[in-house]
């Protein structure tokens, strides 16, 4: 059960929590850190809206993923938002080489703060260029047809 980050251990505590749910590449653990109205801003793509349709977006992303690990680099929590900077790695399902992708990403949190949802995500914005991932995803595709 995630709580209202009040502080700033608090915070980086909320977040390594989240992150280990998303580095599990799982989307089962999911309804623990996002509301069921959340909303997900993930680059350019369109927000998704709703746990369910957060699931779905991720479950593909994550399928085509075999490692991802978030690492903190600076969080400051301002009233119910959370803004950090994070080093993401990433390795493609079906690498030969198994190669890590190092993204630096930044993002943006904002966390219910009243009734039975408090302190699960009410909106998540991504910030990052996964354009490295995308291609090595597509180049593995391609060599796989």
């Amino acid at each position: 059960m995630v709580t209202i980050p009040n502080t700033q251990a608090e915070a980086l505590a909320w977040l390594n929590y989240s992150h280990e749910i998303h580095d599990s590449l799982r989307t089962t653990d999911f309804d623990k850190i996002y509301s069921k109205n959340a909303q997900l801003k993930f680059t350019n793509f369109p927000i998704a809206e709703g746990l369910h349709a957060i699931k779905q977006i991720m479950n593909s992303a994550f399928a085509q993923l075999s490692y991802m690990k978030h690492v903190t680099r600076q969080a400051d929590k301002v009233d119910n938002r959370i803004w950090l900077t994070v080093d993401i790695t990433y390795r493609v399902k079906g690498d030969p080489d198994n190669e890590d992708i190092n993204i630096p990403a930044a993002g943006l949190v904002t966390i219910v703060t009243v009734g039975e949802e408090a302190g699960k995500i009410a909106r998540f914005d991504v910030f990052l260029d996964n354009t490295t991932v995308r291609e090595k995803i597509a180049a593995y595709a391609e060599l796989r047809s």
